[in-house]
């Protein structure tokens, strides 16, 4: 079985718990943009990521807190802040690297908190039945034009999905692909 699938071109970010939120920032965030997936949203608020080697500025922070932090960067980010993160799904900071966020307030360091994000689809639990797909279950992405490939991702289900397919701003310039460029997912 076949389906199409939107893309979704997923930059460099920070998402925080709401104890590292306090020490960094003495200001309320505000919602700049809504994102595609239900509830999520890129705020007001930036941070500058700082690794071994150097520095990244302006960072978005996203929206809503978490129980964890999460820095999601690219491999080229990785180079430039001389971190060796691991790809991971979100959640799963296992063996992740250890940066320092710093704004005007604070400079904290956050441990196991840094990862390449794998690419993912995500939707709702219908679309679950609606594509013959378990969540969790990894998919071929084709990827057609000048570059074409596949990439592997796995499916990332919730009550409030909605479709898109998430990948790394470095692997969207490898194979040329534009936010909602439609691809081909075989199941």
């Amino acid at each position: 079985m076949e389906f199409k699938v939107p893309v979704g071109i997923s930059n460099r970010h920070v998402h925080l718990t709401k104890e590292v939120y306090d020490k960094l920032f003495d200001v309320e965030w505000e919602k700049v943009k809504a994102l595609k997936q239900t509830g999520e949203f890129a705020s007001n608020l930036f941070v500058t990521i700082e690794g071994p080697k150097g520095k990244i500025e302006h960072v978005r922070v996203l929206g809503p807190l978490r129980n964890y932090v999460q820095v999601e960067v690219s491999a080229l980010d990785a180079f430039a802040l001389g971190v060796n993160p691991p790809v991971r799904k979100s959640g799963d900071l296992v063996g992740a690297e250890t940066v320092t966020l710093i704004t005007d307030k604070a400079r904290v360091e956050v441990e196991s908190a840094c990862i390449l994000a794998e690419c993912h689809i995500h939707m709702s639990l219908d679309d679950l039945k609606k594509y013959g797909v378990e969540n969790e279950q990894v998919v071929k992405v084709h990827v057609k034009g000048k570059r074409e490939g596949i990439l592997f991702a796995h499916i990332k289900a919730s009550e409030n999905g909605v479709l898109e397919f998430h990948v790394d701003r470095d692997e969207a310039n490898a194979m040329l692909l534009q936010n909602n460029d439609e691809l081909t997912v075989e199941v």
